[in-house]
């Protein structure tokens, strides 16, 4: 160590070739340390768009509810996420209508329905929310409920709802298909 402190003292040249190399190599240290932290930024905004696409992700489901004073046939949200629908199709495996309420029978005395929906594309569910598809309850004191409420069932039973959705970031979501034989039964 002696002998190269001792070089650099006799030495300018030697020690300008020294500082040029300390200089050299502090550059490329601090060039790789840069290319290390652009590409630690990268992946951690990569990461950062995949956990916020997934912390709002929708989650669509369809229920229903078949008693003996009440039909219905709900769309739910059941996750983080709003819930952008595409389209809504019902099948009773020959051909395909948008609606539920397409394929219904009219009600005996223009008895109107309680609820239904239409017109489904680019219609938010919000999280957490739902949206009735149908929805045929009985009032109070009617009398031919009961006939009423058995075409619905028929009629019902025989067909299969398909939903089609996006989440906020324009992701398509797997498709939802339910069977409506529940009301068969």
């Amino acid at each position: 160590m002696e002998a190269l402190i001792e070089l650099l003292k006799n030495n300018p040249n030697a020690a300008n070739a020294f500082g040029a190399l300390a200089s050299a190599a502090a550059a490329v240290l601090a060039l790789f340390v840069s290319a290390v932290s652009v590409w630690m930024s990268i992946r951690t905004s990569a990461h950062q768009r995949e956990h916020n696409a997934l912390t709002v992700r929708p989650l669509a489901e369809v229920t229903v509810a078949n008693y003996e004073d009440s039909l219905r046939v709900k769309l739910l949200n059941n996750g983080i996420g709003p819930m952008i629908l595409k389209a809504i199709t019902v099948s009773d495996g020959h051909s395909t209508r948008p609606s539920i309420i397409d394929w219904m029978p009219s009600l005996p005395m223009e008895r109107p329905w309680n609820n239904y929906s239409k017109n489904f594309h680019n219609r938010t569910v919000a999280a957490g929310s739902e949206l009735t598809l149908l929805e045929l309850t009985e009032a109070e004191g009617e009398l031919d409920f009961a006939a009423c409420r058995d075409s619905v069932r028929m009629a019902l039973g025989q067909l299969t709802v398909n939903v089609e959705y996006t989440d906020i970031y324009g992701a398509t979501m797997r498709p939802v298909r339910k069977e409506l034989s529940w009301f068969s039964q």
